[in-house]
């Protein structure tokens, strides 16, 4: 699927520099168990099928496994060939994971590390192990970083692993201007960078930065103008800023891929932008300004905490001299 070599690749260099990751997770979400550990009694049930993998033999109970698993309540007892048989072999699925999953169905304990989760995982979505695939979205919660996030937000939506899809878009959502640049970004569909600049929880200290990722992704592609349009139409005009549109147009010129787009915007505008005021995104109205310094100086050192991101931003010194104390006044991002 898609984004799955990009997330093998990070969570590959990951499990390699933070050993520590490796675990046992029990049905108990929130527990990570020594690989040793055992704090649960086995599943002590009398094995009446023989399930083959790759010429490997594994004795199993059917009813036990139908209760874990759809696919193998379907299996041995859906009214196929299989239901009569004794012996049966499986296909489509690795014996590795197999095996790993297999020993999951009796101590419910599932041993995950960062190279052999997604195998594990897709073998899991493949047998309908829903606890076990739920136990290995929960680990890769855990992973979610810059470096991957876009990757494991397309991976999870194509495996329909819902939390998982939730977890890595909100990173996407606190960080899209840095992650705007990558790759992997301008191989989403437009579909996904719609969902993520309609979003009232879209993360960006500015709006300009909003119509900023349209363009970076509609120019990577000549044939993606008339999902310019649509894209565009999901900004916020209103909380575009003057300085901004001042500084694009004046450093467009005719050979910039950006010229073309902004002429067909400049000749239709979307309708959103003609249907009155939209009010600002829920995150970007949330900062915090922290100012001081000595009060014999002529200026007062600025920085603006963005709590959503956790970043940090410095801004020019206020420079009237405070004598013995000082006020400052919001509106927006502005501070007088």
């Amino acid at each position: 699927p898609t984004g799955r070599k990009a997330i093998d690749t990070v969570l590959q260099v990951e499990g390699e520099l933070f050993s520590q990751d490796r675990g046992t997770y029990d049905q108990n979400l929130g527990a990570e168990k020594d690989l040793v550990e055992e704090d649960q009694d086995p599943v002590n049930v009398a094995p009446d099928t023989v399930l083959q993998v790759e010429g490997e033999l594994f004795f199993v109970n059917r009813e036990h496994l139908a209760q874990l698993s759809p696919y193998f309540r379907a299996l041995f007892f859906g009214g196929g060939r299989e239901s009569t048989r004794k012996h049966i072999e499986i296909k489509g699925v690795g014996l590795q994971q197999f095996q790993t999953l297999m020993e999951f169905t009796k101590n419910l304990k599932l041993k995950l590390d960062c190279k052999n989760v997604l195998e594990i995982l897709e073998a899991a979505d493949f047998l309908q192990l829903d606890r076990a695939r739920l136990l290995c979205c929960k680990f890769l919660e855990r992973q979610l970083h810059l470096s991957n996030c876009l990757g494991m937000m397309a991976y999870a939506w194509q495996l329909g692993c819902l939390d998982l899809y939730a977890a890595a878009r909100d990173v996407v959502l606190t960080h899209l201007p840095a992650l705007a640049s990558e790759q992997d970004f301008m191989f989403l569909p437009k579909e996904s960078i719609a969902d993520l600049l309609a979003s009232d929880n879209l993360s960006i200290p500015k709006e300009d930065l909003a119509l900023d990722v349209a363009l970076r992704w509609a120019t990577f592609d000549p044939r993606r103008e008339e999902d310019f349009m649509e894209l565009v139409g999901l900004v916020r005009p209103e909380c575009l800023s003057l300085p901004y549109i001042t500084d694009l147009l004046s450093k467009i010129n005719s050979s910039d891929p950006r010229a073309k787009l902004i002429c067909r915007l400049n000749d239709n505008l979307p309708s959103s932008w003609t249907m009155g005021r939209s009010m600002p995104r829920a995150r970007s109205r949330e900062t915090l300004f922290v100012l001081g310094g000595p009060h014999e100086q002529e200026t007062q050192l600025l920085y603006q905490f963005h709590p959503y991101s956790g970043r940090w931003q410095s801004h020019p010194p206020l420079q009237k001299k405070c004598l013995t104390q000082y006020s400052v006044a919001a509106v927006g991002n502005d501070l007088s």
